[in-house]
């Protein structure tokens, strides 16, 4: 329904289907999971650029799914992405602190 009301491109269809995403993380759906995130990472890099604080939020999403997942080099790296966003725009707090916390254990500092 939010696809064909506000189209494919919004901002607001990035941020349900990263909702979505991060209920099936919780109840342990990795693989739905980690598809809509990256798709909802598609649609908000587009709708809001990529050096958006929601692309970071989306990000550090994505990086929980492939820790999940095994996947310790793209957790990183979706890690360490999120991480330069939050560190241009200044933001310290919430979700940057999550991701700054979760780099240190994977690679001992930031």
């Amino acid at each position: 329904i939010f696809r064909k009301t506000l189209g494919p491109e919004c901002a607001d269809i990035g941020y349900v289907m990263h909702d979505t995403a991060c209920v099936f993380e919780k109840q342990g759906k990795l693989e739905e999971a980690t598809e809509m995130v990256e798709e909802a990472l598609v649609i908000t890099r587009r709708a809001l650029g990529d050096a958006h604080p929601v692309v970071a939020e989306m990000l550090y999403s994505l990086a929980r799914c492939k820790k999940d997942a095994g996947d310790a080099v793209r957790t990183v790296v979706c890690l360490r992405e999120a991480w330069s966003i939050y560190k241009k725009r200044g933001v310290t707090h919430g979700t940057a602190e999550d991701v700054v916390a979760a780099l240190s254990r994977l690679e001992g500092g930031v």
